[in-house]
């Protein structure tokens, strides 16, 4: 409990005037919990604000700013009177208690999540918001993100109505939800659902294999990493003063990212290829040929190929960064056959119509694909990526260089996909080589 500070009359400047100079402050209560002091120097005197934190159970001092003493005039800003500075102090109390109780500033209480995230959007626009984990994220995936899974849910509510509770729920419902089309529409829905649909509490988790789970808790970080990037953002720019109501709630699922396990054999790979539509089938063999996304390769000009060097540059990835990728023999003559026509300004992966490929453009004909091969289960463009790599390791070739070809900006991300593929080879080599002794 608070203890009482005393009560020094420090109303008047005249008052004030006849009170020894000294180290600790002379203290006046005026709320629970909350006392103004004055501290008395040689030239003047300068107001402390001494507030109890009952969690903490300790005072907390906080400069208020300077005293009306020898004539100086009192303006509320940097030059308080004892009224002032008592309605300044009475602020901070306010402050303290919505940090701890609610984790939201006073100024915000009446804002809405929807206000915050167009703040975090406006200062990502500018690189204010811009984070070392997440350098190269997409402004447009950003976008559809909060749009179609954050917005609907959450958009609607004040700040202040943020609880740990109502976002625990979110992220557990996020798993439970099913999965939505390029629309926006849940897979096998007929009519889009409102635009504000209210949290509803965390339903009972509905039985689903254990790799579906993983995949889903995955996907759900995702989706929560921007959100906790806004509200860290809020926080960062004083919309919020805690994050007390997002620090657990939205902590990511562990172990969910784990190794790829699903990539092609080299049959498999044929087998793709000759079942795809020719214009696609190219986007597919650039894949496995470079090991780059499909962002990449949609981006690549003629120009990106340096037939001299047998190297080609993608110069949109995923970190942002420009990167240079040797070619095998093959890969450079089919890089060539490409560009054959073409000037170097022109796009390298084309639609049969000659259009570039779009986002999302990939979806469809890789599922044609994978139905025409009899690939089951199919396999993403994604997974395209995991095959040029499994391959390389499971042929020996060192992490650190896999790590490099994939423009990883740290070997661990390698090591955590596949890691497990250098084991099971090495493993083979020992069953192959070493004699029965």
């Amino acid at each position: 409990m608070a203890r009482n500070t005393g009560e020094f009359d420090i109303r008047t400047p005249s008052i004030r005037s006849n009170l020894p100079v000294r180290g600790e402050p002379y203290y006046r209560d005026i709320a629970q919990g909350i006392a103004l002091g004055y501290r008395r120097g040689k030239h003047g005197g300068a107001w402390i604000a001494r507030i109890w934190d009952p969690t903490k159970k300790a005072y907390t001092k906080s400069r208020i700013g300077r005293a009306d003493d020898n004539g100086a005039r009192a303006n509320d800003a940097g030059t308080f009177s004892f009224d002032q500075a008592a309605k300044k102090a009475q602020e901070m109390l306010a402050h303290a208690d919505a940090r701890r109780i609610s984790g939201v500033a006073p100024k915000s209480e009446k804002k809405s999540v929807d206000a915050l995230l167009d703040h975090y959007v406006d200062g990502y626009k500018s690189g204010a918001a811009r984070r070392k984990q997440e350098p190269g994220r997409d402004l447009g995936n950003l976008n559809s993100i909060l749009d179609r899974h954050i917005r609907p849910a959450l958009g609607h509510l004040r700040l202040k109505d943020l609880n740990a509770s109502l976002l625990k729920a979110f992220k557990l419902n996020l798993v439970e939800a099913p999965r939505l089309t390029r629309t926006g529409l849940p897979v096998g829905a007929t009519k889009k659902p409102p635009k504000r649909a209210k949290p509803a509490e965390a339903s009972a988790a509905t039985p689903m294999d254990a790799e579906v789970r993983r995949k889903r808790q995955a996907r759900v970080n995702r989706i929560i990493t921007p959100l906790r990037a806004a509200l860290n953002y809020g926080r960062k720019t004083s919309w919020l003063a805690s994050d007390a109501a997002w620090r657990d709630a939205l902590t990511p699922f562990g172990a969910v990212d784990g190794a790829s396990d699903r990539y092609l054999e080299l049959m498999e790979c044929q087998d793709l290829q000759a079942a795809a539509e020719p214009d696609f089938r190219n986007l597919i063999r650039g894949a496995l040929m470079t090991g780059c996304r499909y962002g990449s390769l949609r981006h690549m000009i003629a120009g990106d190929v340096d037939l001299d060097a047998s190297t080609v540059k993608a110069r949109v990835t995923k970190n942002g960064k420009p990167q240079v990728i040797p070619l095998t023999e093959a890969g450079r003559a089919f890089l060539r056959e490409l560009m054959v026509g073409k000037k170097r300004k022109d796009f390298l992966f084309t639609k049969a119509s000659g259009e570039q490929w779009m986002p999302s453009d990939q979806t469809r004909p890789m599922k044609r694909a994978c139905e025409a091969a009899e690939i089951d289960p199919p396999v993403t463009f994604k997974e395209l990526r995991d095959t040029f790599a499994s391959h390389l390791v499971k042929r020996g070739v060192p992490l650190l260089t896999v790590s490099k070809l994939l423009g990883h900006a740290d070997i661990r991300i390698t090591e955590k996909h596949y890691a497990h593929l250098a084991k099971e080879h090495i493993h083979d080599e020992l069953r192959k080589n070493l004699p029965d002794f």
